[in-house]
């Protein structure tokens, strides 16, 4: 006959019932948060795809933080833009009015005045800034694009954010793009600034220190010189220095110029327009990707509590016919034996 030692029944119950409390502390552990899975060893295939879903979504929230500057960069331009084209609408007009003999001299001065404030608003919108950033520098950003004279000192460049996967946009327009034509942009400042025909002037004085100007940019034949000429800041210039010297002759010249500007700053709205959409698509597709993921996660993760709740009431049951197994092998005495 084999004799069972109390030390052996005694490690065979210790181990019987810390399994028993284990099952039941994993049991009540996933009953407190719900989650089927809290070990990679509890479901190894479902553990990589919850990474994987985590990484996703990691990247989604950086993706909308791109996606809130870029809305707010190009809301910013957008906005600058819509003042730069009613300045070069107001502007238009002015030149329409003073493009006839009707007006004299002294009107024309005084509308001069009123293009000059026009020129110096496009100067501040050139020089706007989003932050402590100028917006139409192009990478410049901490260099003043314009001076008061509306020569250019930033670069071509254009920033893209990335809003969705392998999806970039750019999120700002060079001053180049903005401020200049591609028609006057090519023919440098000889289309806005043509020689003035012989007639009476009241300031002759003021008439020639305009053309002095006018000859030494004409005569200056760099290609960063011709390039600075060409923008909307120069043409409303030119527009001044035709009304201050009484020339409507030079007005009407101006006025085609004008009209190209307006088609230009018209056509960028348009395609700062298509990149919001596209922004707000993206954004929309990323919404989804969400609620898709966390609907996936949850059929991964979550425990379903009707066989959660019935697997806690097994469990404890069995710790408790363990534990009464056990108190009735472990409270026999040495009489108990000796019968």
């Amino acid at each position: 006959m084999t004799r069972v030692s109390e030390a052996s029944s005694f490690h065979a119950i210790n181990h019987a019932v810390g399994k028993t409390k284990s099952r039941l502390e994993d049991i009540q552990l996933k009953g407190s948060n719900l989650k089927r899975i809290q070990k990679p060893s509890d479901d190894p295939i479902g553990n990589t795809e919850l990474l994987a879903v985590r990484s996703v979504d990691i990247d989604n929230e950086q993706y909308l933080r791109n996606i809130s500057f870029a809305k707010a960069q190009l809301s910013f331009t957008e906005n600058a833009i819509e003042e730069l084209t009613n300045l070069t609408m107001k502007a238009k007009e002015l030149a329409i009015g003073q493009a006839s003999n009707f007006y004299d001299a002294d009107i024309r001065k005084s509308v001069a005045k009123e293009i000059n404030q026009i020129k110096r608003q496009m100067v501040s919108i050139g020089n706007r800034r989003m932050g402590n950033k100028f917006i139409f520098g192009g990478h410049k950003t901490l260099t003043r694009p314009f001076d008061e004279n509306g020569n250019y000192f930033g670069d071509t460049n254009q920033t893209k954010v990335e809003v969705q996967k392998d999806f970039f946009v750019n999120v700002n327009l060079p001053g180049k793009e903005v401020f200049f034509s591609e028609d006057a942009y090519a023919n440098g400042p000889e289309q806005v600034q043509p020689q003035k025909p012989e007639m009476n002037n009241p300031y002759p004085e003021q008439e020639m220190q305009i053309n002095r100007e006018l000859a030494s940019e004409q005569n200056n034949g760099t290609d960063s010189q011709s390039e600075r000429s060409g923008n909307i800041i120069k043409h409303i210039q030119s527009l001044e220095n035709a009304l201050l010297t009484n020339n409507p002759e030079i007005v009407q010249t101006i006025l085609p110029t004008l009209d190209k500007d307006m088609d230009n700053l018209i056509k960028l709205r348009t395609e700062l327009g298509s990149t919001v959409n596209s922004i707000e698509n993206a954004e929309n597709s990323i919404e989804k990707t969400k609620l898709l993921n966390a609907e996936y996660k949850t059929k991964i993760e979550d425990a379903d509590v009707a066989e959660l709740f019935t697997d806690l009431t097994r469990q404890q049951n069995t710790l408790n016919a363990t534990y009464k197994a056990s108190s009735q092998m472990m409270n026999r005495s040495l009489l108990d034996f000796l019968r």
